[in-house]
């Protein structure tokens, strides 16, 4: 939900924390020729599952039921059933680890170290870090999410042709924060020599020089629009110039950017921005929020439109007066959508933890 800083960390190491996922013993592999051998049993369908748990670290079964069809059956997918023996045949080669969310009563997946070698012996590139270890049981039910909209963007089975009027874009289609956060953190690296040199380290001032730089290497033949992004990952990180109000934020990530700039043929992106939130932010957060992305589809470079994805009407509901009064006028230009967070049978994803009181 945005670049972590130093307080939110401090404030995040006090909450408990979740059981590190147990890694099971892989099996000995059989003896086999002389010929490559990658890995104890794992194929390509298993190691684009493997790739889709490295990117969202945090999924469930759920989510690793749809992200492709079966190899049976295509156009079918792949039973929660016959998705959770294949996840324990995972487990049981090494290639995943498992921890249990109280918040939610799901299992969660996040890739082991084999799992990693295994997905990449594929072709299939991993963030490198990306885990569960340590993480705090409010933010892993926030991956788990994370994971469960991004394996619908991905799902042949195309959960948002309807509401979108998009395709599926497929496992590569949908960075993660985390992949962004590895892209920004090298040019933030950058601006700090710069700033020690006594240069400017001002993100948004170098995040409009590269959409300007992009824009002449695309004039001149060195780069094509629908690679934009991939040449220069650091753009889906949002940034405005430093000014001495900012009334804008100056870093701010987003859960998820969905790719759809395959044939993107000129300086407007069609690219989403995406957010999961399972709670309301204060009045003043969203107006910072929500001015940030006004200018940033204004400019419409990067990106097109904003989807929130939310449990109940809370959240949009105070989105809709801050975007009211900011009059940055989001919802009226259709900008900015609110989509309730559904399970693949499209019926609604309910918070699971209730308070029960028991009187004498």
């Amino acid at each position: 939900m945005g670049l972590p800083i130093s307080a939110v960390a401090e404030t995040e190491q006090q909450e408990k924390k979740l059981p590190q996922p147990v890694e099971s013993n892989a099996e000995e592999p059989q003896k086999r020729s002389s010929e490559l051998y990658i890995g104890p049993r794992i194929t390509e369908g298993n190691a684009q599952r493997l790739h889709f748990i490295g990117k969202f670290p945090g999924a469930d079964v759920e989510a690793c039921s749809i992200i492709l069809d079966r190899q049976d059956a295509p156009g079918t997918l792949p039973t929660i059933k016959g998705t959770d023996k294949l996840l324990t045949k995972l487990r049981s080669l090494g290639v995943i680890g498992r921890a249990a969310n109280p918040d939610t009563k799901r299992s969660v997946y996040s890739l082991t170290k084999s799992g990693r070698i295994s997905a990449e012996s594929f072709g299939h590139t991993v963030p490198g870090s990306a885990t569960l270890n340590g993480t705090s049981q409010r933010r892993a039910s926030h991956y788990q999410l994370i994971a469960h909209v991004a394996a619908q963007f991905a799902s042949p089975a195309g959960f948002f042709r309807d509401s979108l009027g998009i395709e599926p874009v497929g496992i590569d289609g949908v960075i993660s924060e985390h992949e962004m956060r590895i892209a920004y953190e090298k040019v933030a690296v950058m601006l700090k020599e710069r700033k020690e040199r006594g240069e400017s380290g001002d993100f948004g001032a170098w995040r409009s020089g590269a959409m300007a730089a992009s824009i002449e290497a695309v004039s001149k033949g060195r780069i094509e629009w629908p690679d934009i992004t991939a040449a220069l990952p650091a753009l889906l990180t949002l940034g405005e110039k430093e000014e001495e109000k900012m009334v804008t934020k100056l870093v701010h990530q987003p859960d998820l950017a969905v790719i759809l700039d395959g044939d993107r043929n000129s300086p407007a992106a069609k690219n989403l921005l995406v957010e999961v939130e399972l709670n309301p932010k204060s009045w003043e957060a969203y107006e910072q929020i929500l001015r940030t992305y006004d200018k940033e589809i204004e400019r419409g470079f990067v990106y097109s439109r904003v989807v929130y994805f939310t449990i109940g009407n809370r959240v949009e509901t105070i989105l809709r007066k801050v975007d009211r009064k900011a009059k940055t006028g989001l919802f009226e230009s259709g900008r900015l959508v609110v989509l309730p967070l559904t399970h693949r049978d499209n019926t609604p994803v309910r918070f699971e933890k209730r308070i029960t009181i028991q009187e004498n």
